[in-house]
């Protein structure tokens, strides 16, 4: 893993140094290569986290065996102990006295009886301890899931990455004659028309949303305005995160108890539509609040293979994430807060920029404020360097698109 990052860190230099380059076909090419050597570099060391984490997972599935197992036995122990003094207690003290013979024999019982009690307090003490323990593993199993669901889309995502800039060095690399002339008259135009800029289109494809440039833009101004995060970050980031998932926005809740959903076009059946314990009841209160149907709004499908879906809207907040910023997006807007409004889920995701330190508008901060946008507390793990790398990058491809729209 060392070593990976290593050569990670030394690709990631490379192309800062060709990106500032002048412009020309073999330097395109030479990006690219160093592009596709980080990339595939990337997919080795998130396949070695993955196996890190499954292995943690699998530790820890022992620990909770093992724990279980501990209980069980526990609790026969303790079934033994009840059952010795329920029948202790059904013998009156006469008997006790006539079966034991004298006082002596009598007090011992007591002492007896005293440590059997003292027994059974253990053993409660023990069964707590132990059931305390078994949460704990398995709150720790389910951060090691969820480590784990973002390492496999982060794969899929590099995946992704690596094959684009094979195919466009592949496409470079056999170029003819007249083509390579009319590249290299193409990357030496300044700027391109722009009223074509101000039309291209602005695809969220996860959630559907297409708009062209120049209204993404005025959304996002209308966001940074509230919030002080610059426009081209943020619509990286919304750009970033709705691209990646192919089931956003395609799912109905149907069962509240269970989180089973359905799909919106097919009807089929989806086990992990929403998390029972952490999203059904915000989700039911964010759409109680604004008269939305719970069980015929469009929330994430879950990925096949794992995870939960149920994140809502433009910026895709599964509902629990939602409730933490609501209060301080309704102060900012006026209004109770809409996940699937446009101008307010703009407008939420810029405001978890800015509480993760992305109003500084440094490549640094916003670096990292992306980062935190992905992985929370651990964003400082170098795997994940590849969400925080993409962002920027797309955001310095917008920013460009903005300069030559005079934004």
């Amino acid at each position: 893993m060392e070593q990976i990052q290593s050569d990670i860190e030394q690709y990631r230099g490379e192309i800062k140094d060709k990106q500032k380059q002048e412009k020309s076909l073999s330097g395109e090419i030479a990006l690219l290569n160093s592009k596709v050597k980080k990339a595939e570099l990337e997919l080795s060391q998130t396949a070695l986290a993955l196996r890190s984490t499954e292995l943690s997972i699998e530790s820890n599935k022992l620990k909770i065996e093992e724990m279980s197992r501990k209980i069980e036995q526990e609790k026969q122990v303790l079934g033994a102990l009840m059952q010795a003094i329920y029948e202790e207690d059904s013998r009156g003290i006469i008997e006790l006295i006539m079966s034991l013979g004298d006082i002596s024999d009598f007090v011992e019982h007591q002492k007896f009886l005293e440590s059997l009690q003292s027994s059974i307090y253990t053993v409660l003490n023990n069964l707590q301890g132990a059931k305390g323990n078994l949460e704990e593993e398995r709150q720790i199993l389910e951060e090691e899931r969820e480590e784990q669901n973002k390492l496999k889309s982060l794969q899929e995502a590099q995946k992704l990455s690596l094959k684009s800039n094979r195919k466009e060095k592949d496409r470079l690399l056999n170029l003819t004659k007249d083509e390579k002339a009319e590249f290299e008259r193409r990357l030496a135009q300044k700027e391109r028309d722009i009223e074509q800029i101000r039309n291209q289109i602005f695809l969220l494809e996860g959630v559907g949303i297409s708009l062209p440039l120049s209204k993404a833009y005025e959304i996002a101004k209308v966001a940074a305005g509230k919030t002080n995060v610059r426009p081209a970050f943020l619509l990286a980031v919304l750009k970033q995160e709705s691209s990646w998932g192919a089931n956003v926005g395609q799912c109905f809740l149907v069962d509240k108890e269970t989180g089973m959903g359905k799909g919106k076009n097919t009807g089929d059946p989806y086990a992990r539509t929403m998390k029972p314990s952490r999203d059904v009841a915000p989700f039911l209160q964010i759409t109680a609040e604004l008269g939305r149907d719970p069980y015929n709004t469009l929330v994430s499908c879950p990925h096949p293979d794992y995870g939960y879906g149920g994140a809502m809207g433009p910026a895709q907040f599964i509902p629990s994430t939602w409730m933490a910023y609501r209060e301080e997006l309704g102060s900012l807007l006026g209004h109770t807060p809409d996940p699937w409004d446009i101008y307010d889920a703009f407008t939420a995701s810029a405001l978890k920029l800015a509480r993760n330190g992305g109003t500084a508008q440094t490549a640094d901060s916003e670096w990292k404020a992306a980062m935190i946008y992905y992985a929370g507390s651990r964003w400082n793990n170098r795997v994940y360097s590849f969400y925080g790398d993409s962002v920027m990058e797309l955001a310095s491809a917008i920013q460009n698109e903005i300069n030559a729209m005079g934004g």
